[in-house]
């Protein structure tokens, strides 16, 4: 009760308080600052006893006026839902709606009004300050950073963090930043601070300053260019950013990017020319351009044209007279034309030449037209004139070569056949005569016989042609008469020639002069055979031989040989210590002349071989002098230093066959004169089946005497030697013989490799069968331990005794090669190893 009491107190004086105060109207907010652009609401409350009583609240503008509910406008009023009150709201602040804003009402008879101030400001805005800007050098340059703001801002520029200040270089203005006299120094990153002192606002912008450089031109020379081939320009310039290129032909005018045969890189400047054409030749222009200029230059084209030769005709001209061989070519630049002979290396020189004066050469050019002709000048033509000309046509383009012919006109001549043989006919058989005179233009040839100019009618001839050949078949019909001498007679236009031909009888040869014996052995027999002296005959084609032995009576069983002339008469396969009757005859073409009875032989015994010859390349034969006079100085030389080839020709078996061949060599050395031979090696053997062997392991730089023996069953031949010297180098490494060794060491070598022996054969008896000197101790040590076990047999307790028993003493011999038992076993072999 007593609480009701004191709230009901609490009330009354409340009331009392409230009824006291004025009614008001309360704006909330109180202060505002606001950006343009952005809203508010400006609420206003009545406070009053009774707010009922707060009648036409309503809101004044900065201008006085009252606002409107509309709100299609960016200002106008609301009421508050649900208890009294009026919103004034701004939809988007302007500048010019900052200001005083009154809210006033009607209470009873009484207007009440409060009021509130709108502040607005502009932000920080950068209104022209281009993030990139590009200043040129060597100009002064602007970079712009224009800012609005309201309150306005200041403006502060910094750079790689260092404060710009106005200078010499720079010059700080109210909305940019002045650079004198721009670098490639002055790229870089500027950073534009804007500030407003009163609102504390602060924005920065960096913009990125990048120097541009105009493009400048690497001068460029004159370019050459072939016409047909593919050719490429190339205009290089400078500048940043990097230019971009076009290229102009000066005299079209025309931009070479928009044509079919060029092809233009924009980025790099290459010009590219498909299949040059002769038109091509020309100035052109190159433009290079960037962002910070624009430059040109001009270069001169050139197109070399690959010289062409467009005439060379023969020439035929006498001989003893004058002749022109004329070239004529074309190209840019005009080439230059020269002959050469084809039989000839070198090309002439210009003038008269300087191993022949009758020849001249001469050059003409015409260089607007491109051309060139080559004159080539004979004098006093000779046959030697006539053959093939090369024209050469070059300029620094290339080359063309062409063939042209001088063909020498004289009269006829038989210099190439004035030394013919004669032409032989024997038993009636036709003669073939043949004229061939040389001649140009071609001869007509007619024959005479006896100085009459023989018919074509008459039947012992018959005529083949008149010319540049003829044949004249000769039909003698065994008349002596037509066997004599006739006559050609060649002419044309510059001259006649005569010459005469033979036509002999031929007979078989005669009797063969003589016949000797070179040489004999037990099998064969070498002839020397004097041919027949009818010199003047027929030539001799073949020598046959016949031959029968002492015990064959009649020569119709005779054996024939026959050799062709001039070859080795050497007959083979002969029978030894048998005696033989040789016949000879000549024979050509006729046939075979009458025989010669030569001297009956003997044939020698059989015996050893003859001795072989070896067989050297006289290139690499020399003596100790350089000089070829003493044959026991005779060496020959080895291109390899470690090893030689020796071969040689299979000699004379003299009756019975070679087995094998025997060779040995030492190292020879020549004191006071004298050859001596040291370090020689083992006589061995090669077989029959060949006739080389080649020498290993030769120390280099060492002359070696080799000796080559044959072998028969009857012995060996006479030794055939030569002198080899091998070449210099490294030695061998395995040495030409085996080292010698002292007695004492030979024996040492012997007694340990027979005692290794023994102890493995020993070992190996007592593994098998329980035998030798190992059974023999170990069987001691089983004895005494026999004797202390009774309980073992008689039978078991000496099994091995009684093999020792049996065993053999072992004896032992060398020979110097093998290692013997004491009953001829082989124990080892080359055991001296």
């Amino acid at each position: 009760m007593a609480f009701y009491s004191v709230c009901f107190v609490y009330f009354v004086c409340l009331t009392v308080v409230f009824a006291q105060e004025k009614p008001s109207l309360e704006i909330q907010p109180k202060a505002i600052n606001k950006e343009v652009g952005s809203s508010l609401a400006l609420t206003c409350r009545p406070k009053a006893e009774n707010p009922k009583m707060v009648t036409q609240l309503e809101w004044i503008d900065q201008f006085g006026k009252r606002v409107d509910s509309i709100r299609s406008q960016s200002l106008y009023t609301s009421a508050l839902p649900g208890e009294p009150g009026i919103v004034l709201i701004f939809t988007s602040l302007t500048e010019n709606q900052g200001g005083s804003y009154t809210c006033q009402a009607n209470y009873a008879s009484e207007t009440i009004q409060s009021s509130v101030s709108v502040t607005t400001y502009v932000d920080i805005n950068f209104v022209d300050a281009p993030l990139s800007q590009y200043p040129i050098v060597g100009q002064d340059f602007n970079v712009k950073c224009k800012v609005h703001g309201n309150p306005s801002p200041m403006i502060d520029w910094n750079k790689n963090g260092e404060t710009i200040i106005t200078n010499n270089k720079f010059v700080v203005g109210t909305d940019e930043l002045l650079i004198k006299n721009v670098t490639e120094a002055d790229d870089g990153v500027y950073k534009c601070t804007a500030v407003v002192l009163s609102t504390g606002q602060i924005k920065t912008r960096d913009i990125k300053v990048e120097v541009q450089v105009p493009p400048k031109i690497v001068p460029m020379n004159t370019i050459s260019v072939v016409e047909g081939e593919t050719a490429s320009v190339t205009c290089s310039a400078h500048g940043k950013p990097p230019p971009t290129f076009t290229w102009i032909k000066e005299k079209t005018r025309e931009d070479l990017a928009r044509t079919d045969r060029f092809d233009v890189k924009k980025n790099t400047g290459e010009l590219i020319i498909n299949r040059v054409e002769f038109n091509d030749d020309s100035m052109y222009k190159c433009i290079a351009e960037n962002p910070a200029g624009r430059t040109s230059t001009a270069v001169k084209i050139n197109v070399r044209v690959k010289p062409k030769i467009y005439e060379l005709l023969n020439v035929t001209a006498p001989i003893k007279t004058e002749t022109k061989l004329i070239c004529k070519s074309q190209g840019r630049p005009a080439p230059k034309v020269t002959f050469r002979k084809v039989t000839s290396r070198e090309p002439f020189r210009v003038g008269p030449q300087l191993t022949d004066k009758r020849i001249v050469l001469e050059q003409q050019y015409f260089e607007e037209k491109g051309e060139s002709f080559g004159i080539l000048t004979i004098k006093d033509l000779v046959r030697s004139d006539d053959g093939l000309y090369e024209c050469i046509s070059e300029n620094i383009a290339g080359g063309a070569y062409t063939n042209g012919h001088i063909t020498i006109e004289f009269p006829p001549s038989f210099e190439r056949f004035k030394d013919l043989p004669p032409v032989w006919s024997w038993n009636g058989r036709p003669g073939n005569l043949s004229c061939l005179p040389e001649a140009i233009p071609n001869a007509t040839i007619i024959w005479k016989f006896n100085n009459i100019v023989i018919d074509r009618n008459n039947s012992n001839f018959k005529i083949i042609g008149n010319g540049p050949v003829s044949n004249l078949i000769v039909l003698p019909f065994n008349d002596v008469r037509f066997y004599t001498q006739y006559e050609c007679t060649a002419s044309n236009k510059l001259g006649v020639n005569t010459t005469k031909i033979f036509l002999k009888q031929g007979f078989v040869p005669q009797i063969i002069n003589q016949v000797r014996v070179e040489r004999i052995t037990a099998t064969t027999i070498k002839f020397s055979i004097v041919q027949p002296n009818d010199f003047d005959g027929m030539p001799i084609r073949s020598y046959t031989v016949r031959y029968r032995p002492e015990t064959q009576l009649n020569w119709d069983y005779a054996f024939n040989h026959t050799w062709s002339n001039g070859a080795p008469y050497i007959l083979e396969n002969l029978i030894p210590e048998a005696t033989y009757h040789f016949r000879f005859a000549a024979k050509n073409d006729v046939g075979m002349g009458p025989f010669l009875d030569a001297q009956s032989l003997t044939m020698p015994r059989r015996s050893e071989p003859a001795e072989p010859k070896i067989l050297l390349e006289d290139h690499n034969v020399r003596d100790q002098k350089d000089n070829y006079v003493n044959r026991e100085d005779r060496i020959t030389v080895s291109q390899y230093a470690d090893h030689y080839e020796l071969r040689w020709n299979v000699p004379n078996d003299n009756g019975d066959p070679i087995q094998h061949y025997l060779i040995r060599y030492c190292e020879a050395n020549k004191v006071n004169g004298v050859w001596r031979d040291t370090e020689c090696t083992e006589q061995f053997t090669q077989s029959v089946q060949y006739t080389s062997y080649q020498l290993n392991h030769l120390r280099p730089d060492t002359t070696y005497k080799i000796e080559l023996r044959a072998h028969n069953a009857i012995g060996d031949s006479s030794p055939a030697q030569i002198k080899v010297k091998t070449a210099r180098g490294l030695d061998p490494v395995v040495p030409v013989k085996s080292p010698t060794m002292s007695s004492a060491l030979i024996v040492g070598v012997v007694v340990a490799a027979v005692l290794l022996i023994l102890i493995m054969v020993d070992i190996t008896c007592y593994c098998v069968n329980r035998t030798g000197i190992l059974a023999c101790m170990c069987a001691g040590k089983a004895k005494n331990h026999d004797d202390e076990d009774p309980k073992l047999g008689r039978d078991e307790r000496e099994p091995l005794k009684n093999d020792l028993t049996d065993e053999k003493q072992t004896s032992v011999e060398y020979d110097g090669k093998h290692v013997y038992t004491k009953s001829g076993e082989i124990i080892g072999k080359h055991s001296a190893v």
